[in-house]
């Protein structure tokens, strides 16, 4: 009998690892991170938009400013202490170089009966020797070739499911990690 409660204890922990159940809420300026919120005084009057949220996944807590600048949707993520996470960029299936894109569907093809994309976003993380707010500014002046990866929300279905889950490919189309996304994080995971 233990050895079963152990399993199921095990399959249990692996599953909801596996699924993508963030909470977000919005909050004043004073209420996100000072570190974090000072990256955007010097731009705070060009870009459109710029609200701030909080968001819990399980135990981790983050902070994510979203804004609109030079027309294009920028989700800028920090660590509960207000430190650089990642930038993401919405972008379009055309925004795809072709090689990268060929690659995903091929994964796709694969894995899955039927798939519509629903949200592409480049990701950026800071791999470079600059600051957090050296590496933003800098992916806000040229940021069509630094990005690191994919992440795509997709509607998939296969032979016994039909669900919505976030997949994480490499600059290069190549697989990394998949979850999925529940009907609570779904409405702000669409931007």
């Amino acid at each position: 009998m233990m050895k079963f409660s152990f399993l199921l204890f095990l399959f249990v922990s692996f599953s909801f690892s596996q699924t993508k159940n963030e909470k977000e809420e919005r909050v004043a300026p004073s209420d996100f991170p000072a570190m974090a919120r000072n990256h955007f005084n010097g731009i705070a009057d060009e870009v459109n938009y710029l609200k701030f949220y909080k968001e819990t996944d399980g135990n981790k807590l983050s902070y994510e400013a979203k804004f609109k600048y030079k027309r294009t949707y920028y989700s800028v993520e920090f660590d509960s202490l207000g430190k650089l996470e990642d930038i993401e960029v919405l972008v379009k299936k055309k925004d795809i170089p072709k090689t990268t894109l060929k690659k995903i569907y091929d994964y796709y093809d694969k894995k899955f009966l039927k798939v519509r994309f629903i949200k592409i976003q480049k990701q950026y993380v800071n791999t470079t020797k600059r600051s957090d707010k050296q590496f933003i500014d800098f992916i806000l002046q040229k940021p069509n070739n630094r990005y690191t990866h994919f992440e795509i929300i997709a509607e998939i279905k296969t032979k016994k499911h039909h669900e919505l889950r976030e997949l994480t490919f490499d600059r290069h189309g190549n697989f990394e990690k998949s979850r999925i996304v529940t009907s609570s994080s779904y409405e702000h995971a669409l931007y």
